[in-house]
């Protein structure tokens, strides 16, 4: 083969092989890019699909803790509601208490305090649920004390013994007034209520 077909040769293949170079190096770079989307988009669908999962598992316990919100704001105003449903009747209830208790206090000593203390038990079944636990239990046991209470000072007196019972059942019946006093407290007006209540008056 002469130089001159060498040549000729080397010219038109050069520029094919260097044509099939730079077609394979785009291919390469070509498939690496695709690839590299591909994985990309295969990331993004993984992505895709966590986030979604973490939206329905958050939207699902949000929606739990909604229901659970809910359910409990409804016992508290149901709650609310049945504790102050009847205000005027508890404290007309505690009034009532008072004055009996009173009542019992003038009579402890007088014939009579047997149908006071039946009095007192009859106004009990009929009020004992409008009235404060710790009342409720210091009105019961104040008018059984009072019943007693004639008749264990003058078994006291008479046998000449120690008057301790005589006066632990007196504190029975005066505890009540505390209990009911403590029930119905009100709290103190405030400086600017006192003078707004002056302003009216």
């Amino acid at each position: 083969m002469s130089s001159f077909h060498r040549t000729d040769w080397l010219t038109v293949v050069s520029p094919i092989v260097t044509l099939l170079v730079v077609v394979c190096g785009y291919l390469v770079s070509y498939m690496q890019e695709k690839g590299k989307n591909r994985a990309t988009a295969q990331d993004i669908a993984k992505l895709t699909r966590t986030v979604e999962d973490i939206k329905t598992q958050n939207a699902a316990r949000l929606a739990s803790i909604s229901h659970q919100n809910a359910v409990l704001i409804e016992q508290l105003k149901a709650t609310h509601e049945l504790r102050f449903a009847a205000v005027d009747r508890r404290l007309q209830a505690h009034q009532e208490a008072f004055s009996r208790w009173r009542k019992l206090i003038a009579n402890i000593d007088n014939k009579n305090i047997g149908h006071v203390a039946v009095e007192c038990q009859t106004w009990w079944d009929d009020n004992a649920l409008y009235l404060e636990p710790d009342v409720r239990n210091a009105f019961n046991r104040a008018y059984f004390a009072a019943l007693d209470h004639r008749a264990m000072l003058e078994s006291s007196r008479a046998a000449g013994t120690d008057l301790k019972p005589v006066q632990d059942n007196m504190h029975l019946i005066l505890t009540l007034g505390d209990a009911i006093m403590r029930a119905v407290a009100l709290p103190s007006l405030t400086e600017h209520e006192t003078k707004t209540a002056g302003m009216r008056t």
